[in-house]
């Protein structure tokens, strides 16, 4: 009796959003708004790599001419005039160890608008760290970018997070994704050290819910972000990938299989929703394209308290940028 021929497997499972529909949604129309306002320059230029090609310098000691010296090639990165703005430099040493002691989140860097002047602050007990410093810095620079220049209004109500979003769109996503966590031995697994927030404010104090978070965007939504930011680059495998840290990197790899599967090059799944209504749980939401102003209403109109909560694959023990 002739063999029979082996039956096929159940089919391969369709690769799905790395992230909820509603971060999908909000990540992607806001990456298309940074297109309106910012124009596709940014994304034709290569990705910033943590390399020593761009963090090494001979003799560098964290000295403030230095320190000066990296903001002004950071303005020029983020084309902003380096005249446009002072830099301030601030001891957080004291902040610093009592968040170590604490656990408690602190403020590393601030942005501010003095009689017409923008002011970025920076912690110079973290500028030894040339990575971390440049992640400080290009955040306060996105903020110069969406507030200074009165594309954003200051009480809108996602506007840090759209802040740690638009520094992937200028390249400097594996900073920010790199930065936000910092672990080290505890007594019982691994625990954070609190390297402060890339905010204005401090974000969260303790919480009982098994992890806290450090910044606003969770780390899958950095990885699916560059994702989204590889493939609109035509990047199906970057070859910055092997910089980002691993949980980053395997939402990013989960990103890119399902951007493949659901748009054509260049496109992202939400942009063939635009001005069209979307169910999301009880509220209806229109995505939208255009330079607005109002409040609540950047790429994904939502009801002013809406915001996203912490990833669901967050897991206890862990601290969520």
């Amino acid at each position: 009796m002739a063999d029979r021929p082996p039956s096929p497997g159940p089919p391969a499972a369709e690769p799905q959003c790395p992230v909820d529909p509603a971060r999908q949604r909000w990540l992607e129309s806001s990456l298309s708004w940074f297109a309106d306002q910012f124009g596709t320059g940014p994304l034709h230029r290569d990705a910033i790599l943590p390399t020593a090609k761009f963090l090494v310098q001979d003799g560098y000691c964290a000295s403030a001419d230095q320190v000066q010296a990296l903001v002004a090639h950071l303005c020029q990165q983020m084309m902003v005039a380096h005249q446009r703005i002072r830099l301030e430099l601030f001891d957080g040493s004291a902040e610093k160890k009592q968040a170590a002691r604490t656990g408690r989140s602190r403020a590393v860097g601030h942005f501010r608008i003095e009689d017409g002047q923008a002011i970025v602050a920076v912690d110079q007990s973290e500028s030894s760290d040339r990575q971390l410093l440049t992640a400080i810095v290009v955040h306060e620079l996105c903020h110069l970018r969406l507030l200074g220049e009165g594309r954003i209004r200051r009480d809108r109500p996602d506007g840090e997070r759209l802040t740690d979003l638009l520094t992937v769109y200028f390249g400097f996503g594996i900073f920010s994704a790199n930065a936000a966590l910092r672990f080290a031995r505890a007594d019982r697994g691994w625990s954070l050290v609190p390297f402060g927030d890339l905010d204005d404010r401090t974000l969260n104090a303790a919480r009982n819910d098994g992890y806290h978070r450090l910044g606003y965007l969770t780390s899958a939504e950095f990885g699916y972000a560059l994702a989204c930011y590889g493939w609109l680059r035509g990047e199906r495998h970057p070859a910055w990938a092997p910089y980002l840290s691993p949980g980053a990197r395997v939402v990013l790899e989960r990103g890119l299989a399902y951007l493949a599967s659901t748009s054509t090059g260049g496109q992202l799944p939400t942009q063939r929703l635009m001005n069209k209504p979307v169910k999301m749980g009880n509220a209806t939401i229109r995505i939208t394209r255009g330079k607005t102003l109002q409040l609540g209403t950047l790429g994904l109109t939502l009801p002013d308290h809406a915001t996203p909560r912490p990833s669901d694959d967050a897991t206890p023990g862990d601290r969520q940028v």
